[in-house]
């Protein structure tokens, strides 16, 4: 297991954003948090990643307590949000140097160009970030995401925005990171088709509570994955 959530609280200004959350994520997993927009998604990552601190509950990273080591934590994680910045006067390569430069252990040169080459960027490493299209600025953002070679990668709709060929790219490199490096990804994202294509496990979550978890093959044995979701995000609602 290298997820464990317990009883995850979190309040804003009296509105409990996370009302109780309990869920756990296996090493291995791709595994999708779904949830309409303001179900509590981000904010369950910004406490995953050791970003912010809960109110109340536990969560345990590979073994270790998000508030209580969250230097461990960060060490084996990444994260690429949705709202992923660019400083797109940098070429590629300049960019994950610049990103390798702020851990412990820096990335060599090889290393970089390999990581380029893993997400598909080979022979663009010396082009303006600026000249990318959206979908190469996603491969650009999980190569960055990547540079501290984590065991847990976290992705905030890493798809949105996309057109179905950037789409479909993402889920073939995601799913190589999967099944060839041994990446346990969680996924958080309100597009049904990304859970359907890449996820075995899923939880879904509205106005902060679970309202549905397991392996994904099971939950459709009783529905499409559309059904499923809109039927929990109606009952979360009641």
């Amino acid at each position: 297991m290298i997820i464990s959530v317990e009883n995850l609280v979190k309040k804003y200004n009296g509105y409990t954003a996370l009302d109780g959350l309990n869920f756990t994520v296996e090493d291995g997993d791709i595994f999708g948090f779904l949830g309409p927009n303001g179900a509590g998604k981000t904010t369950t990552i910004r406490i995953l990643t050791a970003m912010i601190k809960a109110d109340s509950g536990n969560v345990l990273v590979d073994g270790h307590d998000v508030v209580k080591e969250p230097l461990a934590v960060k060490r084996i994680i990444n994260a690429l949000p949705e709202s992923n910045g660019y400083y797109e006067w940098m070429t590629a390569y300049e960019y994950l140097e610049f990103f390798s430069n702020l851990y412990e252990e820096k990335a060599s040169k090889q290393d970089i160009h390999k990581l380029l080459e893993v997400v598909g960027l080979h022979g663009k490493e010396g082009h303006l970030i600026r000249s990318y299209s959206r979908g190469m600025k996603q491969r650009l953002g999980i190569a960055r995401a990547l540079i501290n070679r984590p065991k847990l990668l976290f992705l905030d709709e890493p798809t949105n925005g996309l057109d179905p060929k950037g789409r479909r790219d993402i889920h073939d490199l995601l799913i190589d990171l999967n099944q060839k490096h041994s990446t346990t990804i969680f996924l958080s994202t309100h597009l049904l088709d990304d859970v359907e294509r890449l996820c075995n496990r899923i939880a879904i979550i509205n106005y902060g509570k679970i309202v549905r978890t397991g392996e994904l093959d099971r939950i459709k044995g009783k529905g499409t994955i559309e059904d499923i979701f809109f039927m929990s995000t109606k009952e979360g609602a009641l």
